[in-house]
């Protein structure tokens, strides 16, 4: 064929060199029509067409490319432009072409493995493993051969693509630590000058794609920064659409709503024209956006839209069911959607997992909750992501509120409540304090319960989560009608015998250090039977338990974790301990009547060592527990005798 040698040509040559995209385009169009451009010049013609957005001509061009080479006998380059028009109508949904085009590929590239081509060949092998059928057990093998294939080339296209998709593998394998850092290592590799643009943008976006997936956002973010500065830097516009809907889920984790939705629209406006296939994931991201921003008509169309693309948008669409109310249908499509084997399930479980957790308590399905939570424990121990670890604590503290344990709920709602905030999540973080304020009110303490849900009111309206808002105000409004509570609980006194004499002998530093100690022993027993702290009054506590069992095992463990510690380090202080069984009223955290004193009088009347409890204590227990004769004892300000044993322990 006779290569065209025009001012058109040429300059469009030049334009291509700069990235000059829209006008590289143009010059070579104008030369084609001249005469006839020659294979290479044809490559460059699709590459502009591409970058440019004019996609019917990628193809056209890229057909009359492997046919130029072909007739002229150059069957690697064939076979490379091949493989060129196979991803474009697999991006397109095309799959009947798409298979054609890598047959085609494969044919001419038959025998000639040693080459970059012959690795292109590869990794779209691999691709199939992986996108097609989620095979990570055949992906792996494939992934390292090439990986290795492009370092004996000093290739780095092939080289970063095989630690691409050898990373995707690994997770998938559930050796999400190390695919992530193989991820990495891809992306710097595609960050250089070296690789070609379609290899960087790929890498690029299929790392995100990954983070996304498993849930590390500040990861993703991160990559999405530099994705976005490599395309200003090239003079491109991302690859079409997918950059955009990369931003929409980053500025959505971020709380930027309003502008997560403009971005998630555009997405799907341009991935429509660009790569329809990839259209059903912008939808999910359009559909969540809005559901969190309380559309939830809006949010069932673009989920309607991604289901007709081919995408199941979950938890997206057990979430938004569960807002209106459908705990069952939910829990159905969540679990189906877990059930799943393709790339994006197997790599999403992060995502996934957390929802489970939430939908199946809101079913009232304990078991599934616990086991949704065991299997995101397991993931996260694969994982080196802080965010990660967020959302298990965060699943724990919402199993821990629904059986009924408040402290430890509470203790991990707070610090899931840190970590979303340490990772710029506000959303997260708002519902983690709706979570708390429902946790205080359950607790009795009205104050604390206020005071966050306060704050997840006004963290959702900064951010326009106008639903959420709205819910945690109803809930904030309930709560400042509601009456003092009266409780029937165990209540617990402790303190340290003869404490004034140990100060004396001791020294105010030691004594610090030996009341720092007791305090944190006789906390971890509190929290490992769920009783809650009222108040700490020097060396003593003042702890409620809803049940009078769990006030007796826990004195008990307190008095034999001081008793060990004296026995292996020789000394510990002696305390005694007080239990009393009564209705009481619960005002803000506090509880307030005649019990409370009773059970004050009570612990005040213990001896050292030893743990009294009443016989309203004592008939409310279900178990039975070793116990000396009923006595009478006059209690101090109080003027009906208490019936008290001593309980054993030892």
């Amino acid at each position: 064929m006779t290569t065209v040698d025009s001012d058109s040509l040429a300059a469009g040559r030049s334009a291509f060199a700069d990235h000059d995209w829209g006008r590289a385009f143009e010059l070579l169009a104008a030369a084609d029509a001249e005469r006839s451009l020659d294979g290479a010049d044809l490559e460059r013609l699709a590459e502009a067409a591409a970058w440019s957005r004019h996609f019917e001509e990628e193809l056209r061009s890229l057909e009359r490319a492997e046919a130029s080479y072909r007739a002229a006998g150059e069957r690697r380059a064939a076979g490379r432009v091949a493989m060129k028009l196979a991803r474009a109508h697999w991006s397109r949904g095309n799959d009947a072409l798409m298979g054609g085009w890598f047959g085609r590929a494969h044919t001419l590239l038959e025998g000639d493995a040693e080459c970059r081509e012959g690795g292109m060949l590869l990794w779209m092998k691999v691709r199939a493993a992986l996108l097609g059928a989620g095979d990570a057990a055949t992906a792996i093998p494939l992934a390292e051969e090439l990986v290795a294939l492009g370092q004996r080339l000093s290739d780095p296209d092939l080289e970063a693509l095989g630690l691409l998709e050898l990373g995707h593998a690994l997770i998938i394998s559930g050796r999400v630590s190390e695919g992530s850092r193989l991820l990495d290592e891809a992306n710097a590799i595609a960050g250089s000058e070296a690789v070609e643009l379609q290899t960087a943008g790929t890498v690029y976006c299929s790392t995100i794609f990954a983070c996304r997936n498993i849930g590390d956002w500040p990861r993703a973010a991160e990559w999405t920064d530099q994705s976005l500065a490599w395309c200003e830097r090239n003079s491109v516009s991302g690859f079409p659409g997918l950059c955009r809907l990369h931003r929409a889920e980053v500025i959505r984790f971020r709380g930027s709503l309003e502008a997560a939705e403009r971005d998630a629209s555009a997405a799907c406006e341009e991935l429509l024209a660009a790569m329809p296939r990839m259209v059903g994931h912008a939808y999910h991201e359009l559909g969540d956006v809005r559901r969190r921003r309380g559309n939830l008509d809006g949010a069932r169309e673009a989920f309607a839209k991604a289901l007709d693309f081919g995408f199941d948008p979950q938890p997206g669409l057990a979430l938004l069911r569960l807002d209106e109310g459908d705990q069952k249908g939910a829990l159905q499509a969540i679990s189906r959607r877990l059930a799943d084997r393709d790339v994006f399930a197997q790599e999403g479980r992060t995502i996934l997992l957390p929802a489970q957790v939430t939908i199946a308590l809101a079913a009232g399905d304990e078991d599934q909750a616990l086991k949704a939570l065991t299997e995101l424990e397991d993931v996260a121990a694969s994982c080196d992501s802080p965010m990660i670890d967020t959302s298990v604590v965060q699943a724990r503290g919402e199993v821990s509120l629904a059986r009924g344990h408040l402290d430890a709920a509470i203790a991990e709602l707070r610090s899931a409540w840190r970590g979303w905030c340490e990772t710029s999540a506000p959303y997260e973080a708002a519902q983690v304090r709706l979570l708390l304020g429902c946790a205080y009110r359950e607790m009795g303490d009205l104050s604390a319960a206020a005071l966050e849900l306060e704050g997840a009111r006004d963290a959702f309206a900064r951010i326009g989560a106008q639903t959420q808002s709205e819910r945690a105000g109803a809930l904030l409004s309930e709560l400042r009608r509601a009456p003092d509570v009266r409780a029937t609980r165990t209540f617990m006194f402790t303190d340290i015998v003869d404490s004034t004499r140990l100060v004396e002998l001791m020294g105010d530093e030691a004594w610090t250090m030996l009341l720092a100690w007791h305090d944190r022993a006789l906390r971890s027993c509190f929290a490992e039977h769920q009783g809650r702290e009222v108040k700490h009054e020097g060396d003593g506590f003042f702890v409620a338990f809803a049940t009078a069992d769990a006030a007796v095992r826990c004195a008990q463990s307190v008095q034999r974790k001081l008793a060990e510690h004296r026995r292996e380090h020789g000394f510990a202080p002696r305390i005694r301990v007080g239990l009393h069984t009564s209705e009481a009223t619960s005002r803000g955290g506090d509880y307030a009547g005649l019990g409370v004193h009773a059970a004050a009088r009570v612990g005040s009347a213990a001896r050292a060592d030893e743990i009294l409890a009443t016989a309203e204590t004592l008939a409310a227990a279900r178990e039975r527990y070793e116990v000396d004769e009923m006595r009478t004892v006059a209690l101090k300000g109080l003027a009906d005798p208490a019936e008290l044993a001593s309980v054993g322990w030892r």
